[in-house]
């Protein structure tokens, strides 16, 4: 009972920490479905967290190649860390899903130095091989099988964690890991910029407001593309979707000081918009 209890509170506290948008998206899940969901995004958060970790680009690779070893273990039925003993307890092991999770471990090797993008979407295709397939694996175990609803739902995934690396610029805004495109700000400048926050002598909402109202269109273009198709499995991703829209209002209404400042909702906030998309879904 402690070793499942250890393995259950270990996933809990990696995927929704009390407080966090994934633990008001997911108070109304039934049981099952809700394990599903802590299963996957746990696994998620774990390798993101390598890539916030370690600077060092060697210790990240031998920490993700452990993974895809832990991952082997797994389907042999052997698994040895507590985010692949909830899966194997919850989700339905195919080959499928292995040759996902090893694919989703290999591209996030692609986070530990990134290549300067020109413009937002060459950006998000990082994270669509990452958080957008976490995502879509996700709503195939929750029984999805809309092909028009999984591949919103993925967008909704690519573009909340972007979103949400853009709040981490000790980790995605550096000299070897830039996720802002270029044709937002010349890539050298926004490192620049970085250093000049202590002396007020710029204006982030110049730099990051057309950037966050992009953002903010693709959630609303993917929110109503959803809708409008079978979504009754994916209802915490239409709730994650809303969370991330008010949280870009919120940046926007700051004056976008992402470099400074990391922006988040009021708990009863949260609640109040995952309350009222629940009754209105």
């Amino acid at each position: 009972m402690t070793k499942i209890s250890n393995t259950y509170d270990y996933c809990v506290n990696k995927a929704i920490p009390d407080g966090s948008n994934l633990y008001y998206a997911t108070l109304f899940e039934k049981e099952k479905n809700k394990a599903i969901i802590i299963s996957l995004h746990a696994f998620l958060y774990e390798l993101a967290d390598i890539i916030k970790e370690c600077s060092d680009p060697g210790v990240a690779r031998i920490k993700l190649h452990w993974w895809q070893e832990e991952i082997e273990r797994l389907f042999q039925q052997e698994p040895r860390h507590p985010i692949t003993k909830y899966l194997k307890e919850f989700t339905t092991l195919n080959e499928n899903l292995r040759a996902s999770l090893n694919s989703i471990i290999n591209n996030f090797d692609n986070f530990l130095f990134i290549q300067k993008t020109n413009n937002l979407k060459s950006i998000l295709v990082l994270y669509d091989l990452t958080a957008g397939e976490v995502w879509h694996l996700c709503g195939i175990q929750l029984g999805a099988t809309d092909a028009s609803s999984l591949q919103s739902y993925r967008n909704i995934g690519t573009v909340y964690h972007f979103i949400s690396s853009l709040q981490e610029p000790n980790t995605y805004i550096t000299e070897s890991r830039c996720i802002i495109p270029e044709n937002v700000i010349q890539h050298g400048d926004l490192l620049n910029n970085k250093f000049q926050l202590k002396n007020n002598s710029i204006n982030q909402a110049d730099i990051f407001s057309p950037l966050m109202k992009e953002l903010k269109i693709l959630l609303e273009k993917d929110y109503h593309d959803l809708k409008e198709n079978d979504f009754s499995a994916l209802k915490q991703g239409l709730i994650l979707n809303r969370l991330a829209f008010k949280t870009c209002d919120e940046i926007i209404n700051g004056g976008c000081k992402l470099l400074s400042t990391y922006t988040s909702l009021t708990p009863l906030r949260k609640l109040w918009i995952a309350w009222r998309s629940h009754l209105i879904l």
